[in-house]
């Protein structure tokens, strides 16, 4: 028999009874199946006196551990410190910048002083949406231009674009007051001086200024995390100085100081400096250079027959498609082909398209894809300008103005045709 003290032995009756062979009460606990059994007919009951009393302990278990989870240190597979100190290899491959960063801390900047480079704007608006970046878009236009809340059908042409930027592709935009250098002789770039008012939008750490008058194949966001500087550019390769800059792409990090240089830089201008001209004097020795074959490539390059200053090498064979396919901006520069808003005259397309290159002697056999790719260019825009802004062209082009030996020794681009 079972007693809670001291263990007795059975008596004769009890083992006529039965039990043959006697238990200790110490010795049927230590069996581990007993154990394990009693350990779980405890913590059912525990559960059930729980359950019982807190009926959404449930959701206290789930918000217990979502706070813990939320809490704790993240963890990092990050490298370790050598025995110096350092860090082995390249901490940026391992740790992204992005991972700390705002996005509305950035933005693609545009300018606008008519309505031809108003509906441009929105068409690089548009490609920068459809290419998914995740940056902001900005606007600075003239002051005087109005925009409503709501527009109607009588709006002027301007209006109706400004609230398509606003509401369609959620541009922001800011009100401004054109810088302009009048110049009667040639009018092309006389407010080009607008586009500096980039450096004065410090509402942004950061912003790409990307010229409107050509035509954008991908976004660039990844531009936003170059290493820190007042100024990015790539260099004008086409230019004959080696190491001239292009202003047709700026990334800028925006600053009083920086708007401060620049603006002193326009009000004291000298001779016939435009934008180029001053941010090579401002930055010519400091900016840092992003490669112009990626990002910025002229449509003027399907022209020439030579084609190392672009591909930067002698050895490699030009291919146009390819030279399309991994550039994310085309600058129109087809002097004197107009640009793609100006309707051309008569003959100028055939007269002005790249040549055919004879690739065989024997068979008389032609190479045309550096014009199949022109004209696919110019055409694409012609397309995308009708459906987003209404209209293909804005006027008929003028004839080419002669370039003459002062634009040459001032080093006026030769591929830019007078605008009206």
């Amino acid at each position: 028999m079972f007693w809670r003290g001291k263990y007795t032995p059975l008596a004769a009756d009890d083992v006529e009874g039965g039990l043959k062979n006697p238990v200790r009460l110490s010795n049927w606990l230590m069996l581990r199946r007993v154990r394990t059994a009693i350990v779980a007919i405890v913590l059912l009951l525990l559960l059930a006196v729980l359950l019982f009393q807190y009926p959404d302990l449930n959701e206290r278990v789930r918000e217990y551990a979502h706070n813990a989870t939320a809490s704790a240190p993240a963890v990092c597979d990050c490298p370790t410190a050598g025995s110096n100190g350092n860090l082995p290899g390249n901490v940026n491959d391992t740790l992204s910048p992005e991972s700390s960063m705002q996005w509305s801390d950035f933005a693609y900047v545009q300018y606008v002083t008519n309505p031809s480079y108003l509906c441009n704007s929105l068409m690089i608006f548009e490609a920068l949406r459809r290419y998914t970046t995740k940056a902001e878009l900005l606007m600075m236009y003239p002051q005087e231009w109005q925009i409503p809340v709501e527009i109607n059908e009588g709006a002027e042409f301007e209006t109706k674009l400004l609230v398509k930027a606003r509401d369609e592709y959620k541009v922001q935009m800011a009100p401004i007051q054109v810088k302009t250098f009048q110049n009667e002789k040639d009018p092309t770039w006389q407010d080009s001086y607008t586009k500096l008012l980039a450096f004065n939008q410090t509402q942004y750490k950061r912003v790409i200024s990307i010229d409107s008058d050509g035509t954008l194949l991908d976004n660039m966001d990844e531009l936003f995390l170059l290493p820190s500087a007042p100024v990015a550019m790539p260099r004008a390769y086409w230019m004959p100085e080696k190491f001239f800059l292009s202003s047709q792409l700026i990334v800028i990090e925006p600053s009083e100081i920086e708007w401060k240089r620049v603006g002193y830089a326009i009000d004291h201008h000298e001779g016939h400096d435009y934008d180029m001209d001053i941010l090579n004097k401002l930055y010519g020795k400091s900016s840092t250079v992003i490669p112009h074959r990626r990002y910025d490539l002229l449509s003027g390059e399907f022209h020439d027959t030579e084609h190392e200053n672009y591909l930067g090498s002698p050895n490699e064979k030009w291919d146009p498609k390819v030279a399309l396919e991994e550039a994310k901006f085309v600058h129109f520069s087809d002097w004197p082909m107009p640009k793609p808003w100006l309707e051309p005259l008569p003959g100028m397309v055939d007269k002005n398209q790249p040549k055919c290159r004879k690739i065989s002697t024997e068979t008389n056999e032609y190479d045309c894809t550096d014009r199949e790719v022109w004209l696919g260019i110019r055409k694409n825009f012609t397309e995308r300008r009708r459906h987003i802004c209404g209209r293909e062209y804005d006027a008929e082009a003028r004839p080419p103005k002669k370039r003459t030996l002062a634009d040459a020794r001032a080093g006026r681009p030769w591929y830019e045709p007078v605008f009206d």
